[in-house]
């Protein structure tokens, strides 16, 4: 319905609205009109011509047809069920937004689909003098590796976890910070210190070290932040590169831990697990990502579901980036009802 159209619509359209029993010539005039406009494409003045009658009324009786079921309007293409997808996400978890990708046929290839995903909702969302903060991992390296080289005027990209040993190679928080950096013609700012150290007192020393507090200040005044969440499975990063051993895995898990984001870990309600290892952990808290703007999370996969609907139930998410089969495996988990086919 055009603009112009709109216009023409008066208080009298409120008396047509009412429910009336319709005649057989009013139906035929009905299924005339509306075949006229949403089949053979003619515009409103042009139907009125054929049928002699005004525009106003042309208006009024293909808004009769769609009320009365006369004209049903169905948007039939497979993105709409991703779009449902993301409306019920939104809805059900409190998310400002979620971004639902197909799950590929090869799920090899799902860490780099959505790593292409979040990529380019960053290439969208950032915006002069923002402060991104970035974690680690394989899926924020897929991120980094996708971005699109553009210059973002005064941006701060900041490492909010410490560092892993160089061994980890490329998924080190140091050098997806720097990629990241890089992409945008950011500042970085980079948290000199390892991700565990050995014993509370020396990570209590070092968050207060003036430099590494600055940083970690940077990070909690953060206008974003990127991460993923991890899994307490097998398939776990922490786990694959060995940076953490099975005594230690095994106590987080007996704890409750069903799932970490840079290496805070908390449980099945969100809840933060207090372990000695959260002790030896110099990051942000899990509670700083209450006062950042968007908290951007990236993950799919069977393996991610307990781990991400943990991250939700805490209200830790504000954007969710995942695929279909996740984003239908995290409603039904929920209980979420009519969840989309």
């Amino acid at each position: 319905m055009t603009a112009a159209a709109n216009d023409t619509m008066d208080t009298g359209l409120a008396r047509e609205e009412r429910p009336m029993q319709l005649d057989d010539q009013t139906i035929e005039l009905l299924v005339r009109c509306a075949w006229l406009y949403y089949e053979e494409g003619l515009t409103q003045q042009e139907i009125a011509d054929r049928l002699g009658i005004s525009r106003l009324r042309v208006n009024r009786l293909l808004k009769q047809a769609r009320d009365t079921g006369i004209v049903q309007i169905s948007i039939q293409h497979p993105s709409v069920r991703l779009i449902e997808l993301e409306e019920r996400l939104i809805d059900h978890f409190r998310l400002m937004r979620a971004v639902v990708i197909p799950t590929p046929l090869d799920r090899t290839q799902l860490k780099r689909v959505l790593g292409k995903a979040a990529a380019t909702y960053l290439e969208r969302a950032l915006r002069p003098g923002d402060c991104l903060g970035v974690t680690w991992g394989t899926t924020l390296l897929e991120v980094a590796q996708q971005l699109v080289p553009r210059s973002v005027s005064n941006l701060r990209v900041v490492q909010i976890t410490g560092g892993l040993t160089p061994d980890v190679g490329e998924i080190n928080p140091f050098d997806i910070a720097r990629r990241v950096a890089e992409a945008f013609d950011a500042r970085c700012y980079y948290l000199y210190a390892p991700m565990f150290v050995s014993r509370p007192e020396v990570c209590e020393a070092l968050m207060n070290e003036p430099f590494i507090a600055h940083v970690l200040e940077q990070a909690r005044s953060a206008t974003h932040v990127l991460t993923s969440v991890g899994e307490m499975e097998p398939t776990a990063t922490f786990r694959q590169v060995g940076y953490l051993d099975e005594a230690t895995f095994r106590s987080l898990i007996g704890m409750g831990a069903v799932g970490s984001m840079f290496a805070r870990f908390y449980d099945a309600l969100g809840q933060p697990v207090p372990s000695d290892l959260d002790r030896r952990t110099v990051a942000i808290r899990l509670e700083d990502l209450n006062a950042i703007e968007d908290v951007i999370v990236v993950a799919g996969g069977p393996a991610k579901v307990r781990a991400l609907l943990g991250a939700l139930r805490g209200g830790y998410v504000k954007t969710l980036i995942t695929d279909a089969g996740t984003a239908r495996a995290l409603l039904t988990a929920d209980g979420a009802v009519g969840t989309p086919p």
